[in-house]
């Protein structure tokens, strides 16, 4: 048993290294005429008192979200790709006597905005009165035509890997989306589901789906365009 046990580390450990392997050397292609591999900028969507939407089952957006980003702060960092996270922990980004809602979307946006050479990766679930919506769907930047070929490839990396039922397509993202709207480099905002459908939304909160989740934005990162 502990030896079959320690096989299939041993596979799983293989398999993601294989991916890793190739990242640092692939990753730069997603931005063009950029010599220096960028500094990818996590953000877990929400944090704090502030809980995002709620699954059907009571669950929290803000869970899964800062889940998945952990996930993939590891991978890239396995990786040897640069990579920063806004929040690691359960809160907001402002100072006391500042409006909350408001200073923390603009903190969190002069800091990526602030990391030469980035890339932001918004991590968000989401929700809609009809439960058998599902599905990931990306938002894009129209600030860079990176933005959308970036999205394109992590979509068909989540699709291929996960969801070969899903046949959403992104968008581009308007004012309503105020870090995509404003930002000055490469930035996505990736809905990874569902949490109104029961089914998607058990899946989120599974640990196992949340690293398969990071792997295949990991490995839409390291495809070449």
């Amino acid at each position: 048993k502990i030896l079959l046990i320690f096989t299939c580390f041993i596979l799983t450990f293989l398999a993601v290294f294989k991916v890793c392997y190739s990242v640092d050397d692939k990753i730069s292609a997603v931005i063009k005429n950029v010599n220096i591999a960028p500094t990818i900028v996590i953000d877990a969507g929400h944090g704090g008192i502030d809980a995002g939407t709620v699954g059907i089952d009571g669950s929290l957006e803000k869970e899964i979200n800062l889940s998945i980003a952990l996930n993939l702060y590891d991978f890239l960092m396995v990786s040897g790709v640069k990579c920063q996270l806004t929040r690691t922990g359960d809160n907001e980004i402002y100072s006391k006597g500042e409006d909350r809602s408001r200073s923390d979307l603009y903190n969190r946006m002069d800091y990526i905005n602030s990391v030469d050479n980035s890339i932001l990766i918004s991590i968000h679930q989401n929700h809609f009165d009809n439960e058998k919506e599902h599905g990931t769907q990306i938002w894009y930047s129209a600030n860079t035509d990176e933005s959308k070929i970036l999205a394109d490839k992590i979509l068909n990396s989540v699709k291929d890997n996960l969801q070969p039922d899903n046949t959403r397509e992104n968008k581009e993202s308007g004012s309503d989306y105020y870090l995509l709207h404003k930002a000055i480099v490469p930035s996505i905002m990736v809905e990874c589901g569902f949490v109104s459908n029961r089914e998607e939304n058990d899946k989120l909160q599974n640990p196992n789906y949340q690293k398969q989740f990071a792997y295949s934005i990991l490995y839409g990162l390291s495809e070449e365009v």
